[in-house]
């Protein structure tokens, strides 16, 4: 309960503030100090993400599912499938000792070859996919398309737009397409603004939440890195919309 009053507090809020307070609320003050606005604060922006997300997950803010395929589902992440990942590189790991393939490892780490260290501090040094830039330039043409498309109140015009671009992020992975694809959705959910308490079809917010992650997973096994970029998109798009959306406008 503790914690819960200090994101109410972050967000300007009483404790026990209702689902449409604290999305106002939060949608008001997110376009206010985004890094990318003039006089904008990338901490205090943080600040205000990390209370959002932490009052969704404690009041249970998420639509019931509804049109959402396999392939579109995140993998499921838990115990039994680390454990069972584990089990299968000690057998691997036995495997290779076996046989002989440590051996060259074993002799330079006995020697002390520079060779291996170097590929130790290159390895190690690695950064993860979700780490990259985000591609603005795609976000922005997403967040157009997505504007034009509205304006013509074709629902299934967006739902295409939005399975041509996922079945083309499953058919060739890459980090420019994710975010092209997660542009286009989120730009889609703020300019419907629907109750996503009550909100049903492919723009529900479990639906798109479902569709990006099954792509970003293929891309990236870190959670954290993952619901890290889709933030940093997600800032760009409210922020591509703000001169559209009108933040005090009823849910």
């Amino acid at each position: 309960m503790a914690g819960d009053a200090s994101a109410y507090a972050v967000l300007g809020l009483e404790p026990g503030a209702d689902r449409a307070a604290v999305e106002q609320a939060y949608k008001r003050l997110i376009k206010e100090h985004h890094p990318d606005r003039e006089g904008g604060d990338a901490r205090r922006a943080a600040e205000l993400n990390r209370a959002y997300r932490e009052l969704r997950a404690h009041r249970d803010l998420k639509d019931p599912l509804d049109l959402v395929s396999e392939d579109d589902l995140p993998p499921r992440r838990g115990a039994g499938w680390i454990a069972l990942a584990l089990l299968l590189a000690i057998a691997a790991f036995g495997v290779m000792l076996a046989d002989g393939r440590l051996e060259p490892v074993r002799e330079a780490l006995a020697l002390g070859k520079p060779g291996l260290a170097t590929h130790d501090r290159r390895t190690t040094t690695t950064k993860d996919p979700m780490d990259q830039p985000l591609h603005v330039a795609a976000i922005d043409r997403s967040v157009q398309s997505a504007l034009q498309i509205a304006r013509t109140r074709d629902e299934m015009a967006l739902a295409s737009a939005s399975s041509d671009c996922h079945r083309e992020l499953r058919r060739d992975p890459s980090i420019l397409q994710l975010d092209r694809c997660a542009a286009f959705d989120d730009a889609v959910v703020q300019l419907q603004d629907r109750d996503p308490l009550r909100d049903q079809g492919p723009f529900s917010e479990l639906a798109v939440t479902g569709r990006i992650w099954s792509g970003a997973s293929a891309l990236s096994d870190d959670s954290v890195a993952i619901d890290g970029r889709l933030d940093r998109i997600r800032l760009r798009v409210e922020m591509g919309l703000a001169p559209f959306v009108d933040p005090a406008k009823p849910n």
